[in-house]
């Protein structure tokens, strides 16, 4: 028996083998579909069910076939398909449809090796029973169907196909395939096309064209993943670098917070170190530098220097000593009020460093606002220790107001309007950090303009536990 005339046989056998054959394909395109996106877990899923459903698709099928023709029964089938497999599965209709085709193309290639091998069996055994013909035929079937699903890519499904996928140049590649896989085995179940010798040849022709087409279509599909992921990474990358430079920032501050608190302490011990050289060095050294102390009082016209209250903290009272020795350099009147057992307020409220750390950034300000000011009152008055029953320090001066601009960034980013004049804006920010430590509050009082017989502002740290921060001004 020819080739042609099982095939003609087949396309025009009875409607119960059609029937048997549509039914038998749409199973196996069921079970591949589940393979493929790797949910075996559905293969035992009411198998009564879907039997039913799948024989309903294969009636409808085979009634549309008989009344139109293939190519609409094919598709009318591939929509059922695809309808069952996404509702079982929650696969999306688009990525169902996809898996759909490919599932259909592999059992219509494996169905027509069937028809080959069934003809050279028939050229052996000449077989003409068309039923027993049809059962080779799923034999056939089902031994390379499961020959094909023992290959590693079928182990666990085809991963990019898993997921709901987005890919609109795959799907499209895909649909063309598959569909162009279809019309091909719609074209060998027509008797007419069959009749032409050249089509043998033009399914060889097809077939090396789809072939390179698929294998060049995967490896541009893969490429393109593959720049996805390097998009990806280089974004995470990206990110990771992002941080690290916040870090960096970060710590930035905080070495530009801890720089500004040393060079108050290294400034306050050169000082210290000025006036132990003073005291002891040889007679003739001692000269030269009254010399230029000589000098330095008709350069600078320097106010006399008042011997401080002492606090018994030797950090503080030197810290102290600097700060009126800066003030007397500017020609500044610097007075120090102590209240109360400062060793107390050190132990209990807030430590010897911290605290020396306060009195030189608000002194430090408070002469930089009085260099700025024109005002022929220029006086800072320090109080410390414990002032109204809470443990505190006050610092009065005579200098300018607060510009707006640093009030608004006060705590929040070093600000400061004298950089020309030794200002940083670090002050504040170290300010704030000790405040929250200590749970002290922060109030700022602007009085007036300045004045030649009062002060202008004072800066108070009240270390009540409150964490308030309040000003009070008599400016809008």
């Amino acid at each position: 028996m020819k080739i042609n005339n099982i095939i003609l046989n087949l396309d025009n056998i009875e409607i119960n083998i059609y029937l048997l054959r549509t039914f038998f394909i749409s199973i196996c395109t069921y079970y591949i579909f589940l393979r493929i996106t790797n949910q075996k877990k559905y293969l035992n899923l009411q198998l009564l069910a879907m039997g039913i459903y799948f024989f309903l698709i294969s009636t409808i099928v085979t009634c549309i076939k008989y009344n139109t023709n293939s190519f609409i029964s094919t598709i009318i089938l591939i929509f059922l398909i695809t309808c069952i497999c996404s509702k079982v599965t929650k696969n999306s209709i688009e990525n169902s449809i996809t898996i759909t085709i490919i599932s259909l193309s592999i059992n219509y290639i494996l169905f027509f090796i069937s028809i080959i091998v069934i003809f050279l069996l028939n050229i052996i055994f000449f077989i003409k029973n068309d039923y027993l013909n049809l059962l080779l035929m799923i034999i056939v079937h089902i031994s390379l169907l499961k020959i094909i699903l023992k290959f590693k890519r079928f182990k666990y499904g085809i991963l990019f196909l898993q997921k709901n996928s987005k890919d609109d140049f795959f799907n499209i590649l895909v649909l063309n395939i598959g569909t162009s896989l279809s019309i091909l085995f719609i074209m060998f179940s027509n008797r007419e096309l069959l009749l032409s010798r050249s089509l043998f040849f033009a399914f060889i022709i097809f077939s090396i064209i789809m072939f390179i087409t698929i294998q060049k279509s995967l490896q541009l599909y893969y490429k393109q993943k593959l720049l996805e992921q390097n998009l990806t990474e280089t974004k995470e990358e990206l990110e990771k670098k992002k941080e690290e430079i916040k870090q960096l920032e970060a710590e930035n501050l905080n070495f530009s917070k801890t720089s500004h608190s040393l060079a108050h302490k290294q400034r306050s011990l050169e000082y210290k170190l000025e006036q132990l050289k003073q005291k002891y060095e040889i007679a003739e050294e001692i000269e030269i530098e009254n010399r230029i102390k000589d000098i330095s009082k008709e350069l600078y016209n320097k106010t006399p220097e008042i011997e401080l209250s002492k606090t018994g903290i030797t950090e503080i009272d030197d810290m102290l000593k600097y700060m009126q020795s800066e003030c007397i350099k500017n020609k500044i009147e610097f007075q120090l009020q102590i209240r109360g057992n400062i060793h107390e307020m050190v132990n209990n409220y807030i430590s010897k460093e911290d605290l020396s750390i306060l009195i030189a950034d608000h002194v430090k300000n408070a002469i930089i606002a009085i260099n700025y000011s024109e005002n022929i009152n220029k006086s800072i008055l320090v109080r410390l220790g414990k002032i109204n029953k809470i443990y505190s320090l006050y610092i009065y001066d005579s200098g300018i107001e607060f510009e707006k601009e640093t009030l608004s960034n006060l705590g929040k980013k070093p600000s400061t309007t004298h950089a020309d004049n030794g200002g940083t804006g670090m002050g504040f920010m170290n300010t704030f950090d000790t405040l929250k430590k200590y749970s002290a509050s922060l109030i700022i009082n602007e009085y007036n303009k300045p004045s030649k017989d009062n002060y202008t502002k004072s800066i108070i740290i009240k270390f009540d536990k409150n964490k308030e921060f309040k000003i009070n001004s008599y400016r809008a």
